[in-house]
């Protein structure tokens, strides 16, 4: 896990787990709630942007205690050389997980760090 920074514009990262045990301070309970109470139409949503074209994305999570977290995929087609994908195949066995779900877990860390890389640039 990545320390938490009062920087702006830094991204903190957090385990599932530390963000449903993690405590909600009494503001930001009433901050919730005050945005809870506004009609949609009068929420700032300007700083989000638009995904124009949804074809082929499909919801993959919904949190039920976090209706707002939701994470969408898109079927995605790669060749990859057969050795790459029998050494993926015995390390997710022997870490207890589905090989395509550790090459996407191996994806996402390298994006990470080429994304942070190139952000100290």
């Amino acid at each position: 896990m990545k320390k938490a920074t009062d920087k702006p514009g830094r991204m903190i990262t957090r385990t599932i787990e530390q963000i449903e045990n993690r405590k909600i301070t009494k503001a930001e309970r009433e901050r919730l709630n005050r945005v809870a109470a506004l009609p949609d139409d009068q929420i700032d949503t300007s700083d989000i942007p638009e995904v124009k074209d949804r074809a082929g994305w499909v919801r993959v999570h919904e949190h039920p205690e976090h209706p707002l977290h939701r994470v969408l995929s898109r079927l995605l087609s790669i060749r990859l050389p057969e050795p790459d994908i029998a050494l993926a195949q015995r390390l997710a066995e022997s870490k207890g997980l589905p090989y395509q779900t550790y090459i996407k877990s191996l994806l996402h860390e390298a994006l990470e760090r080429e994304r942070v890389l190139a952000e100290r640039r």
